[in-house]
């Protein structure tokens, strides 16, 4: 197989999210998109304060929200009657499409003292902008996984290496998490025109079997050259990290807030239907 190089590792940023700090690698100056991904923030790990009320009701529109829990509980509720709540290994996939208001909430319980996981936007493809709203509760027995000797790999969305994602994709998409114990490696396919990146959670990886290496809070992108993806774990501790990627996005992408459209004019209409209520209503 010929392996992917990769041609830039991004540094994530802090930023403010309501009452907690995150680590923000997507969008970046030079890198707008990767797929349909958009947005990556990285959350926790944070022990859970009992009243803590999580990320407050806010608008999406536009876009596909994507929450992955490495430990704690989320419940989410929005404005289309939507309900669920899921735990450590589970994510919650929301199509917010011609718009959609939600809040999500860290839960307080047994084996849940502490939230840790990953946020992550897709724009959605041009022709489904203005869907109707979804949401799916995706449960961690739910999720494709395989282990062996040092490694473990679970697949959200999309096919890598066999395993095939549970999430109900509207454009070509890949989400999967990988752990490799200290020495051990992984190689696998990478399917045909999509992009590739991944973003680390915790350790230090080895890129493409080369000198490039990424480490915990940053983003690697890859180029459309090879047809697999190579990662070495080069630290003395566990290497975890999100591997993403799919068909390029449909630009040209307009970022305004929790809106990514294609235009201006849309991004207008979003707004608009959320101070008038056309997005529907969720109490605090």
């Amino acid at each position: 197989m010929n392996v992917r190089k990769a041609t830039r590792v991004i540094d994530s940023e802090i930023a403010q999210v309501a009452n907690f700090s995150v680590r923000r690698a997507l969008p970046d100056a030079g890198v707008r998109s990767l797929g349909p991904w958009v947005f990556l923030d990285h959350f926790g790990p944070f022990d859970i304060d009992p009243s803590d009320h999580g990320v407050p009701p806010h608008p999406h529109a536009g876009i596909e929200t994507v929450t992955y829990l490495l430990s704690g509980t989320m419940h989410h509720r929005d404005s289309a009657g939507h309900e669920g709540m899921v735990g450590k290994g589970g994510a919650q996939w929301m199509t917010s499409g011609r718009g959609i208001v939600h809040a999500e909430r860290p839960m307080v319980g047994e084996g849940a003292a502490k939230m840790h996981g990953i946020q992550l936007w897709t724009t959605l493809p041009r022709a489904l902008k203005n869907t109707a709203p979804d949401y799916q509760k995706i449960d961690a027995s739910t999720v494709a996984e395989r282990q062996r000797e040092g490694e473990r790999l679970r697949v959200v969305a999309g096919e890598l290496d066999g395993l095939t994602g549970p999430a109900r994709t509207r454009m070509p998409t890949l989400l999967a998490h990988l752990t490799l114990a200290p020495g051990n490696a992984f190689e696998a396919a990478w399917p045909q025109g999509y992009e590739a990146g991944i973003y680390v959670i915790e350790g230090l990886a080895r890129i493409d079997g080369a000198t490039t290496a990424a480490s915990t809070g940053q983003f690697a992108v890859f180029d459309d050259e090879g047809d697999a993806m190579h990662l070495e774990n080069a630290g003395d501790g566990r290497l975890e990290v999100l591997l993403l990627g799919g068909a390029p996005a449909e630009g040209p992408l307009v970022f305004h807030g929790p809106f990514v459209m294609n235009s201006l004019e849309q991004v207008r209409t979003a707004e608009k239907a959320y101070v008038t209520g056309a997005m529907g209503w969720l109490a605090a």
